[in-house]
């Protein structure tokens, strides 16, 4: 088979493909990853053939406040409800991310029209596509090949459109194109190509999806569940990380792509920093110079880091800080660490920090008002209520009771060949009816 995957342009969104990515290819088939020329590098660096797509503007055409009011009033989620401050948190990053693809003053599609250039030469079998990249919808469509979405974290998209089909149900005329985010988001992708909005093109024709825990969603999903393998990315390892820790090892990590969002200084930090200063434990911190406070005192048993894979660092900790993201998550899940999510004011973490609790596998603060005396109470609960490494083992059991990604190869073997046959039949039944109206 030959598998094109694509991905918007960061590494949290490439990280979570590349263990599918390796499975396939080590099964013998040919894999390809298409992204901005901005994460060619990164595809190289994993193993997998890079498809540059060029960088295009992200996104093409503004997202305006007026735009995501008009979305927000639609969706006329309770206000202050889980529901309304999720919305609130993720409402800008999917619009612009689906805006990236969309045609621009010009009418060009920079991104979009090389992807499907691209698929359309080679032929993929299987493309496979981050929800970030909708695109890779209408490549998977104009190249004939299957349609797998592949999630890294909620489904956003699946949640949206359950809303709003609900509200359709009791008040049809209170949704359009124009209030409608995925039909006004969506639309000028799907309809450069000549599509339509539909669940076919918005969710593919499968879902692999690796959460074991997951929005209200859209009933059309077809899900195929897949096992979450944590790939932070690949570094020669430390020689301090290769001995046991003299004392319980604490990870604080906030998040790669929040460096690129964040302006200033990250108040969590020095929050952590005053509370750690007097406890007997050692704290690795992948924060930069930028998430720093320049007038925070940095304790003795902090070490900073600007970066290492948390999957390196993670089997040696007995603790976890960070705010809330699932690649961080997931990291600490597979081996078992008892975490803390530092949720920001809107909650966008309300997902991950919901799943937490109900199994009792760590705690969750908010970070508007947070404090050291706060994190330092809830970081000895973390380290020492024998309760919490109950439900770290139960998250681990939940994850790993879903197939792996070499388990999943065979199942994508089996629809790429049902569609074959099917699209065979279909050829043969098209040249018989061309002969009878020949005859």
């Amino acid at each position: 088979m030959r598998i094109l995957i694509t991905v918007a342009p960061m590494a949290a969104h490439l990280y979570p493909s590349v263990p599918l990515a390796w499975a396939l290819q080590s099964s013998g088939h040919e894999v390809r990853i298409a992204s901005n020329s901005s994460l060619v590098e990164q595809i190289n660096a994993v193993g997998i053939a890079s498809v540059d797509l060029g960088e295009g503007a992200s996104p093409s055409v503004p997202v305006t406040e007026e735009e995501l009011d008009l979305y927000s009033a639609a969706l006329a989620f309770e206000a202050g409800s889980d529901d309304d401050q999720l919305w609130r948190a993720t409402r800008y990053y999917m619009v612009a991310a689906h805006k990236r693809y969309h045609p621009d003053g010009q009418g060009e599609s920079e991104l979009l029209d090389n992807l499907v250039s691209a698929a359309v030469g080679w032929r993929p079998d299987i493309v496979i596509w981050d929800p970030a990249c909708p695109a890779g919808s209408v490549a998977a469509r104009e190249s004939g090949a299957v349609s797998a979405r592949m999630l890294w974290g909620p489904d956003y998209p699946g949640w949206v459109r359950k809303r709003t089909r609900e509200i359709e149900a009791v008040a049809p005329l209170s949704i359009d194109l124009e209030n409608d985010p995925l039909s006004a988001t969506l639309t000028p992708i799907f309809k450069r190509y000549g599509y339509r909005l539909c669940d076919e093109m918005v969710f593919g024709d499968i879902t692999l999806d690796p959460l074991p825990l997951q929005l209200p969603r859209s009933d059309a999903i077809r899900q195929i569940p897949i096992r979450w393998v944590a790939y932070t990315g690949a570094g020669c390892i430390p020689t301090w990380l290769s001995q046991p820790p003299p004392r319980p090892r604490v990870c604080l990590s906030l998040g790669v792509t929040g460096r690129s969002l964040l302006n200033g200084s990250d108040p969590r930090i020095t929050a952590v920093f005053d509370a750690v200063a007097d406890m007997e434990v050692e704290v690795i911190a992948t924060v930069n110079a930028e998430q720093l406070d320049v007038n925070a005192a940095i304790p003795g048993n902090v070490r900073i880091l600007d970066y290492i894979p948390l999957a390196q660092v993670m089997p040696t900790c007995s603790a976890v800080i960070h705010h809330g993201g699932f690649g961080t998550f997931f990291a600490a899940a597979l081996h078992r660490v008892p975490q803390m999510i530092v949720m920001d004011k809107l909650g966008s973490a309300l997902n991950s920090a919901r799943y937490l609790k109900e199994r009792n596998a760590g705690v969750v603060l908010q970070s508007n008002g947070l404090n050291s005396t706060e994190v330092r109470e809830q970081l000895s609960k973390l380290l020492t209520d024998p309760l919490l490494s109950d439900g770290t083992e139960e998250i681990y059991a939940d994850i790993t009771s879903r197939p792996t990604p070499s388990e999943i190869v065979p199942v994508l073997e089996r629809i790429v060949a049902h569609r074959r046959s099917v699209t065979g039949l279909q050829q043969i039944a098209g040249r018989t009816a061309e002969d009878a109206m020949i005859r």
